[in-house]
C-alpha cells in the first residue's frame, strides 16, 4: 500500500542555528491515535518532529479513506534533554496556564509557524435567588482567574459573566480575598449561573501541547508542502569570567573569534572583588572564602550573549599585548547564576553564565 504525506511538524531552535531541534518528542494523544487508526493513517516519528501519512486507494491517486475538514490532531511536547531549559527562553511559556501551539490562526498554506496560545478552561457555579432580592452576595467555591488567564492578575468583576437566562442581573463587584461576588438583581429574577476562567489541570510531564486542525492551512493530500514549525528562542545571559591570580596588573579579556557580534568585556564592567566584600554576587562570596589571599577579578560582558551550540574559540586573557591564556573555555550552560551590581539606579540584576579562570605564575 502506498502512503503520501498529509502534514508534518518540526521543532526548530535558535540554539542550533537553522537546524532541527531533537530535544523534544512529539507524542500523539490517545484521541489522535484513534483518529490515525480510523482513517488508516500512519505516524512517522523523526528527530524533532513527526510526519503523518495517508494511505492511497489501489488506483494510486485518491485517498483510501477521506479525511473530513476540522479533524483534530493533538500532540504532547516532551522534553528529552535535561539542558533544554538552560539554553531556552521560556518566558512566554511560563506566562501561560495551559500553553498550546496551534494552526487555528493560519489562514493559508503559505504560513507555517504555529502560534502559541493559552488553552481556555472555564468553571461555572449556580446560585438560588430568593424572591424579592435586589442585591445578593455569593461566595464562590472555585478559584477564579482573570479572563485572559494570567495567573499574576487579580480577577475583577468584569472577568465574570452570567449564562442565559440571566434576566436583568448584573455583576457589580468581586472581592478576590474572600471570593465573594456581588450581583444586582432585577425583578422576578431567576436562579443564576456564573462563568469564570479557571486554572486547567495541566499535565506537568509535558512542556506544552500541539493542536493541528485539518483546515485551510493544510494543503491537499500528497501536495508538496513544508511542515508546520514550532520555533524556540535561546536564552541570553551575560558572560562572567572570574580570574583568580597572584598578580597585581590590569588584565583584559578579549574576543578575537570571527563570530559576530563579538563579546566585549570593557573596563567599566571589570571589578576587583577584593574591594567589594558586600557585592551582591554569591559566587564572588564563595571565591573569597576559597581564595582569601589571592586577587579576584570579575570580567562581565557588556551585553547579554545568546546561547549557542557553536563554541567561541577566540576568548583570550591578556596583559597588555601579551596573550596569557587562550582559548578561555566558554561558560558552561550549567553555570547559570544571577548577580546584582551597585549602580546609581540601585542594584540591577543580570543572568550570567560564569567560568572561573586561574593565572598563578608564582604558585
Amino acid at each position: 500500500m502506498k502512503f503520501i504525506p498529509l502534514f508534518g511538524l518540526r521543532v526548530r531552535h535558535d540554539y542550533y542555528g537553522a537546524g532541527t531541534c531533537g530535544d523534544l518528542a512529539c507524542e500523539p494523544t490517545p484521541a489522535t491515535l484513534r483518529v490515525i487508526a480510523r482513517y488508516r493513517l500512519q505516524i512517522r516519528e523523526i528527530p524533532g518532529g513527526v510526519t503523518v501519512l495517508a494511505a492511497l486507494a489501489p488506483n494510486g491517486t485518491t485517498p483510501l479513506v477521506g479525511l473530513p475538514r476540522d479533524e483534530l490532531f493533538a500532540f504532547h511536547l516532551r522534553v528529552c534533554n535535561a539542558d533544554f531549559a538552560l539554553f531556552t527562553d521560556l518566558h512566554e511559556l511560563t506566562h501561560k496556564t495551559d500553553p498550546v501551539f496551534s494552526n487555528d490562526a493560519l489562514s493559508a498554506p503559505d504560513r507555517r509557524t504555529l502560534e502559541l496560545t493559552d488553552r481556555s478552561s472555564w468553571g461555572t457555579e449556580s446560585f438560588v435567588v430568593a424572591q424579592g432580592d435586589t442585591k445578593r452576595q455569593f461566595s464562590l467555591a472555585g478559584s477564579p482567574l482573570a479572563e485572559d488567564g494570567d495567573p499574576l492578575k487579580t480577577p475583577q468583576a468584569a472577568d465574570f459573566s452570567l449564562l442565559p437566562p440571566d434576566g436583568s442581573a448584573t455583576i457589580t463587584a468581586y472581592d478576590a480575598d474572600t471570593k465573594v461576588l456581588t450581583l444586582q438583581l432585577g425583578a422576578a429574577q431567576r436562579d443564576l449561573t456564573v462563568r469564570y476562567r479557571v486554572r486547567p489541570s495541566r499535565d506537568r510531564r509535558f512542556l506544552a501541547d500541539v493542536e493541528l486542525r485539518y483546515n485551510q492551512s493544510m494543503s491537499a493530500q500528497g501536495a508538496s508542502d513544508a511542515p508546520f514549525e514550532i520555533l524556540f528562542k535561546v536564552r541570553t545571559g551575560h558572560w562572567a569570567y572570574y580570574l583568580i591570580t597572584d598578580q597585581k596588573e590590569d588584565f583584559e579579556i578579549v574576543d578575537t573569534s570571527p563570530a559576530t557580534p563579538s563579546i566585549t568585556f570593557s573596563a567599566a564592567n571589570r571589578t576587583t572583588l577584593n574591594d567589594l566584600p558586600g557585592d551582591l554576587d554569591a559566587l564572588a562570596s564563595e571565591l573569597s572564602r576559597q581564595y582569601p589571599d589571592l586577587r579576584r577579578v570579575r570580567f562581565l560582558s557588556d551585553e547579554a550573549v545568546p546561547c549557542s551550540i557553536t563554541t567561541r574559540t577566540g576568548i583570550e586573557l591578556r596583559l597588555g599585548n601579551q596573550t596569557l591564556l587562550r582559548p578561555l573555555p566558554n561558560p558552561p550552560l550549567g553555570h547559570l547564576s544571577r548577580i546584582g551590581q551597585r549602580t546609581g539606579a540601585g542594584f540591577p540584576e543580570h543572568d550570567t553564565f560564569h567560568q572561573v579562570v586561574k593565572y598563578l605564575p608564582n604558585h
